[in-house]
């Protein structure tokens, strides 16, 4: 048999043996490491988190022990969202604008044949406001009208007077009338009543 054979043959071997003596001083660098590693897992270095995950090695997952240490040591877990169930908090702020709902009663509604108007009369109850602003609106077939008056402060209520809707948009037939408050602090509608207009 020739040198060169022999030569062929041994470096496969060497090159083996080779590879076994550094596998075996990975792994006792690295219960060096970890004094607590797990029972049946091999730990990984701590800088297997910064490493790529194309390497052999360092692409094992880590052991739950090994992992807790570096959740105490590294800021990662308080870099994940945790505050997401508090969004849709300041959601529906904006959506509400800010401002308290407050019940709103339509206390009266009818056709003042004089004025040729629709009439309404109501108030937002627990609130004693000025400056409110009470709007009747009514409807039928697409057709909205409204008309605005300005509330007033009572006892445990804010009146809206008396609001009136009129005009040659005003036909005759059945009108659907809701009365809704807003002043810088509240808001609310009534319930929807009907209005004949003869």
């Amino acid at each position: 048999m020739s040198r060169k054979t022999r030569r062929s043959r041994r470096r496969p071997l060497l090159v083996l043996v080779t590879l076994l003596l550094a596998a075996g001083a990975f792994v006792l660098w690295t219960r060096s490491e970890d004094p607590a590693p797990a029972a049946a897992e091999v730990p990984t270095p701590a800088t297997s988190a910064a490493a790529p995950s194309t390497s052999g090695p360092s692409s094992s997952a880590p052991s739950a022990d090994a992992a807790a240490d570096e959740g105490d040591a590294d800021a990662e877990p308080s870099s994940r969202p945790t505050a997401t169930t508090t969004a849709p908090e300041p959601e529906e702020d904006e959506v509400a604008g800010g401002l308290a709902a407050v019940a709103v009663s339509l206390s009266y509604t009818g056709y003042d044949a004089a004025a040729a108007a629709v009439v309404a009369g109501g108030y937002a109850d627990g609130v004693v406001e000025e400056d409110a602003t009470c709007t009747l609106v009514l409807r039928r077939d697409g057709v909205e009208l409204r008309g605005e008056s300005l509330g007033t402060a009572n006892v445990t209520t804010t009146d809206c007077g008396e609001v009136r809707v009129g005009g040659d948009a005003l036909t005759s037939g059945t009108w659907e009338a809701v009365l809704s408050y807003t002043s810088d602090t509240s808001v609310g509608e009534s319930a929807v009543s009907e209005v004949v207009v003869p």
